[in-house]
């Protein structure tokens, strides 16, 4: 074989190496293309058909609020319900005790609640409606009711509403729930007296009862004004 055909064979295998790698990268890309984006790269468009979890307002009963009023100047409650625990109770309009506390229901009434009245009124578009509510050491109220195992018996949304002699309801959801211990309370704060802050309701029971002593803990039970337009 000549020098030239020598050449020329080379060159001959070369441009069918270079060919054939050309196919394999072709092949590569093609078949990566196709491929769905992975992590480190652009994702495109969710196709997800998972959607988040209902909110309460978003499966609550509309028959449970048909009857509840927008937010106006307040009026003073006479009675209450809860959704959970259930109850349908009167409300005692009460300012301070003899300690200068906010006053608590009369003891001989297990379900009854106080409105503090030199807070805002029930309604109100701006502060905290404050209720006391019994809880007895050996149970029995229905402050017992509502809390226990140190966790709250009320699920996020249940609602409560408060009722006025003149058709008035103003209508809440329970948001949260908060342990306070009596001697770590400041006054200064805003947890529970509030005349200016976002309205809320706001009700209070006893908590860590030692017979013969005054009850340790406060425990106080938020809940946001229900957004009608919803």
């Amino acid at each position: 074989m000549s020098l030239g055909d020598t050449i020329k064979k080379r060159w001959q295998i070369i441009v069918a190496v270079i060919a054939a790698v050309a196919v394999v990268i072709g092949t590569y890309v093609a078949v990566n293309a196709s491929r769905p984006q992975t992590q480190g790269q652009s994702p495109g468009p969710s196709t997800s058909s998972s959607s988040p979890a209902a909110s309460p307002k978003a499966s609550r009963d509309p028959a449970l609020v048909a009857d509840c009023k927008p937010l106006g100047k307040g009026f003073e409650p006479t009675r209450f319900t809860m959704e959970q625990p259930s109850a349908n109770e009167k409300i005692l309009s009460l300012g301070y005790d003899k300690d200068g506390n906010i006053a608590a229901p009369p003891g001989d009434e297990p379900r009854t609640a106080s409105w503090w009245n030199d807070g805002p009124k029930a309604g109100s578009q701006k502060g905290k409606v404050v209720l006391s509510i019994h809880t007895y050491r050996r149970g029995g109220a229905l402050g017992n009711e509502m809390y226990a195992n140190d966790k709250p018996l009320m699920d996020k949304g249940d609602v409560i509403k408060l009722y006025g002699d003149n058709g008035q309801v103003a209508c809440y959801e329970f948001a949260e729930a908060m342990k306070v211990k009596v001697d770590e309370y400041d006054p200064d704060s805003d947890i529970m007296v509030d005349h200016t802050g976002k309205p809320r309701l706001l009700i209070i029971i006893c908590s860590d009862q030692v017979a013969g002593k005054p009850a340790a803990s406060r425990i106080f039970f938020y809940a946001d004004p229900i957004d009608l337009a919803a």
